[in-house]
């Protein structure tokens, strides 16, 4: 694979920009040009290599250099016979824009396979716009997520009383990390561990958060006020006076929590308490409280469980028809389960599955995409005994059991997860109700592959990340690849990353686990990879070859042959501070700023091979590599299988 004139935006996103009356760019426009002399020489260079020995570029040329070196289909109508350099940068320009980044011409999705056949586009906490601990929890976060295609979200479910209950003395503000701090993977780089600046951060932000509540009149009457204790900022969505919540990216949702922490020395009570207010001043069934949402156990402030049902009503298939699957973590009694599902009845009235379908018994097999398009699914757990086991048959090779093993130290859920810090709270049953709606897609706790639940076509094991690598390290590894052939695995973040850091979901992806849940909190490598995976592909992509059930044949690899030439680049952003100072920042950029690209192939590949490479540094923030470019190659890496390797 060669890769090679792929023009990516400059910074604002324009190569071209009008010139108003005061000679002020005032947005895109197809008059002027604005590149510097790097680029346009390698432009240059491009443009005379195609003319050939004519002095000018032909039509037929132009035609095959678009269609067959930038891949363009649908070419806009080209008038002339030939075009001299800047014709021929305009045409490019105004036709294609120069963007190496575009929505993929693939093929029409195939719709026809079980549900458990798919990758599946998935978020962890969405509730929280940013760390674990300390953050506020938005119904906002549910429409940015739903709106850049996640399929697969959490809500985790409480009384609407907790925080009073959680400030009277029934729980602490902030319980103990609950997950060890060393792993037992034995793949150590299969690890990010937390930086040391994320964790100042992180610590920063909690402490800055328990000064406000000590110092607050109302953290000592719990029954006047629960303390909110991520305060929302002025303008902020969810702030008073700004209802209409934005529906912004992952990087979106940290800028938001960065004006929330520049805030959080003035305000410490509001935004508790207005979500109690509404969540009694909205039940329509009785007088009853209404659930809220929130991370327990943590300084995280709540959002009612209405408004994230609305939120999620509003965004849920507003571009894309594929189902939903709500990842329900409940805290509730019996009598809040209840609420909860009159409230998802009401404000999911059409699209929530409430019942299987007549031709899909959900003891027998699991659903078609096809069948699901424009229904939200809630994955909950079943009440004990409502599980049948099927018996394996010819028709559904899915159902035959895989070699015995056990596993008697499997990471715990989350929420058992949260039980096992906080034994005196006990399991939290499911009233039927609630397990009701668990009709496709019902949690299970992972005890072993041979084990009766693990044959039930619905379950999906949810199992923290390290422990789904020491499963495949173990004599499991061919236990764990079989099963995800025919069912559902969720991987999760550890406990420890509580800055929302990511793990690499490639490594899951491999391992044939449909849902990783990412904090979309945290713009990181890990999210880079979520949205190269689902990019254009609406948050469900079908497993390749060898990765799905009924699939004869094995996994196909591929040896792959990678060169990457860097030419030159434009307006690369400097640092901050490097952009507040006067040392030669302008059009020849600062003699002292030396960028380079990095480039890391994500494939399967052992201990020992690394691939990742970068260019010299140069200098400025207008780089030129040099006639030839600088060269980045990846030679004869093998076993590549397309569909799950990544060029970051």
């Amino acid at each position: 694979m060669d890769t090679s004139t792929l023009i990516s935006p400059t910074q604002g996103g324009f190569h071209l920009r009008a010139r108003g009356a005061d000679g002020a760019a005032d947005g895109p426009a197809r008059n002027s040009f604005v590149l510097s002399h790097a680029i346009e020489k390698h432009l240059k260079v491009i443009y005379y290599d195609l003319c050939g020995m004519n002095r000018e570029l032909s039509r037929e040329k132009f035609v095959v250099f678009l269609k067959n070196v930038q891949g363009e289909h649908g070419l806009v109508p080209m008038e002339r016979e030939t075009y001299n350099f800047h014709q021929f940068l305009e045409l490019w320009y105004a036709g294609y824009g120069w963007n190496a980044v575009r929505s993929l011409q693939s093929k029409e999705k195939d719709l026809t396979r079980p549900i458990s056949n798919y990758f599946i586009s998935s978020s962890h906490n969405t509730y929280l716009v940013g760390n674990q601990l300390s953050s506020r929890s938005s119904a906002d976060a549910y429409r940015a997520v739903l709106k850049k295609d996640c399929r697969c979200i959490e809500i985790d479910v409480w009384n609407g009383d907790a925080l009073a209950n959680r400030w009277n003395g029934d729980a602490p503000p902030v319980a103990p990390p609950t997950s060890k701090i060393r792993s037992k993977s034995p793949h150590p780089e299969h690890r990010r561990h937390l930086s040391s600046q994320s964790v100042a951060d992180t610590l920063e932000e909690t402490v800055s958060t328990l000064r406000n509540i000590i110092s607050s009149p109302h953290s000592r009457n719990p029954s006047t006020s629960a303390p909110a204790v991520a305060p929302v900022a002025p303008g902020a969505p969810g702030a008073p006076g700004n209802e209409k919540g934005p529906r912004e990216s992952a990087m979106s949702l940290k800028e938001n929590d960065e004006s929330i922490q520049a805030t959080q020395s003035t305000q410490t009570t509001q935004v508790g308490e207005e979500s109690r207010e509404r969540s009694r001043a909205s039940s329509k069934s009785s007088n009853r409280m209404e659930p809220i949402v929130m991370h327990g156990w943590t300084l995280t402030s709540p959002v009612g469980f209405r408004d994230v049902c609305k939120a999620i009503r509003e965004s849920a298939f507003e571009k894309n028809p594929l189902p939903i699957i709500v990842s329900l973590e409940v805290h509730a009694d019996f009598e809040q389960q209840e609420v909860m599902v009159e409230i998802m009845k009401e404000e999911w009235a059409g699209l929530l599955l409430d019942e299987p379908f007549d031709e899909c018994d959900p003891n027998k097999r699991q659903p078609r995409l096809e069948e699901l398009l424009n229904k939200i699914l809630v994955k909950v757990k079943k009440q004990p005994g409502k599980a049948l086991v099927p018996i394996p048959s010819a028709s559904n090779p899915a159902l035959l059991a895989t070699p015995a093993s056990t596993f008697d130290d499997a990471d715990l859920s989350e929420d058992e997860r949260a039980v096992a810090a906080h034994p005196k709270k006990g399991k939290v049953p499911i009233c039927p109700a609630l397990s009701a709606l668990a009709i496709y897609t019902h949690s299970e706790h992972f005890k072993s592959f041979d084990s009766a639940s693990a044959r039930t076509p619905g379950h999906i094991f949810s199992i923290n990340e390290d422990k789904i690598l020491e499963l495949h390290t173990g004599p499991k590894q061919r236990e764990l690849f079989t099963h995800n052939r025919n069912f559902f695995m969720r991987a999760f973040p550890r406990g420890m990353r509580v800055d929302s850091s990511n793990p690499d979901p490639s490594l899951y992806w491999r391992k044939g686990v449909q849902m990783v849940a990412m904090n979309w909190q945290r713009p990181d490598e890990g999210m880079m990879l979520e949205h190269a995976m689902f990019s254009d592909e609406k948050g469900w992509v079908l497993k390749p070859t060898g990765y799905r059930s009924l699939d004869m044949g094995g996994i196909v690899h591929h040896t792959l042959d990678l060169k990457i030439t860097i030419f030159a680049g434009q307006h690369i952003p400097l640092p901050e501070a490097r952009q507040k100072s006067d040392a030669g920042v302008g059009t020849h950029g600062d003699d002292a700023f030396h960028p380079l690209v990095k480039v890391e192939l994500h494939v399967d590949k052992s201990e020992e091979a690394m691939y990742k490479h970068k260019t010299n540094s140069v200098s400025t923030d207008h780089p030129d590599f040099g006639k030839d470019g600088a060269i980045i190659e990846f030679n004869d890496v093998p076993k590549v299988v397309e569909e799950l390797s990544f060029v970051r």
